[in-house]
């Protein structure tokens, strides 16, 4: 079962958004946050919370590299 929490559901949001937006595929963005295609697709289908390193290091890519 997904994890449900409002703040989450934004940031798996905003992943999807940048994504879509600068045309970047799952494996690319994982290459950038530096975490496993595995991680990046458990955090962005909210099937697993994100600790809250990263969380920030997510929140300070999205804001960096617009």
């Amino acid at each position: 079962m997904a994890y449900i929490d409002e703040n989450f559901s934004q940031l798996a949001t905003d992943l999807i958004k940048y994504q879509e937006k600068h045309n970047i595929d799952d494996n690319k963005m994982a290459v950038n946050l530096m975490m496993t295609v595995e991680r990046y697709h458990a955090i962005k289908s909210m099937w697993e919370k994100p600790t809250e390193e990263e969380v920030k290091n997510i929140k300070d890519f999205l804001v960096h590299n617009k």
